[in-house]
């Protein structure tokens, strides 16, 4: 059964695309996800936002983009999580690890588009 190799979803036979973001299908059962890696046991390690959420779906578009990078084997952090869901006008950058940014970059601006066009901000590096 053929499986696109950035969702990890599967087709069925004689699919050539995924129907999500167009990649090419590959052939044999799909890998299994790795489980996800909570950055918050990590220690010394410098965190970034890969972009910032912000209006009432902050949270929702967070944690979408979050799912996304999870697929790609990125770990990530929604800063202020907890808080967005309460008060949902508040900004919600996402974290992922410094040596993460650029591949973390590509996989949103690949399935979300450019933040510019999609109501993300671009996020800036911080000392986290």
């Amino acid at each position: 059964m053929p499986y696109c190799p950035r969702c990890l979803v599967e087709y069925v036979e004689g699919t050539t695309t995924c129907e999500d973001c167009g990649a090419f299908l590959l052939a044999g059962p799909r890998p299994e996800a790795t489980p996800p890696v909570d950055l918050r046991n990590e220690k010394n390690v410098k965190l970034v936002p890969v972009r910032v959420f912000f209006g009432g779906t902050a949270q929702m578009e967070a944690d979408l983009a979050r799912n996304i990078l999870q697929t790609q084997g990125i770990p990530s952090l929604p800063s202020g999580e907890f808080a967005a869901k309460y008060i949902p006008v508040l900004d919600v950058p996402l974290l992922v690890r410094e040596e993460d940014l650029e591949k973390a970059t590509q996989a949103l601006e690949d399935y979300l588009g450019n933040p510019a066009t999609t109501g993300a901000k671009e996020g800036e590096p911080s000392d986290e």
